[in-house]
């Protein structure tokens, strides 16, 4: 055995705590309780929801659909690029809507356009309806002076 080896055993020999105090700590111990706040049920159903939530995520089909890597092909043997199955949002234009300068000034926070459209709506010297969402808009926003 070496020096330090007998040292350390003397040192730890030596290291001795009373027996009254050991049987205080014991005490204190045994009086712990468990807070009476927390459900046990709740809990468990939680962390099994969860789990079956994490199951069902994981294991669903819903996610393989589709979902090829750029590196393998598909079984066909045609090579596509991943953009290609991307949809582009589609731009509304002037030409599709013939409303769009109007509801573009409104987005922006002028209405002077629209209530004079919607004062000539409602004089009758327009055949031009508004549409409805414009309409909504006019009432809240333009009162209608004789």
């Amino acid at each position: 055995m070496s020096v330090w080896e007998r040292q350390y055993r003397d040192a730890v020999a030596g290291i001795h705590s009373p027996g009254s105090l050991d049987e205080k700590i014991l005490q204190q111990a045994r009086r712990f309780k468990r807070p009476k706040g927390t459900n046990r049920w709740l809990s468990k159903a939680a962390s099994s929801c969860a789990a079956v939530a994490v199951i069902v995520l994981l294991a669903h089909p819903a996610q393989y659909l589709g979902a090829l890597t750029p590196d393998l092909r598909p079984a066909g043997g045609a090579q596509q690029s991943p953009q290609a199955n991307w949809r582009h949002k589609r731009v509304p234009t002037e030409a599709a809507d013939p409303w769009f300068d109007l509801r573009s000034q409104v987005r922006a926070g002028s209405f002077v356009e629209l209530c004079s459209q919607w004062r000539r709506q409602q004089s009758g010297s327009t055949p031009d309806t508004l549409p409805r969402d414009l309409e909504d808009r006019a009432r809240a926003h333009c009162r209608l002076l004789p």
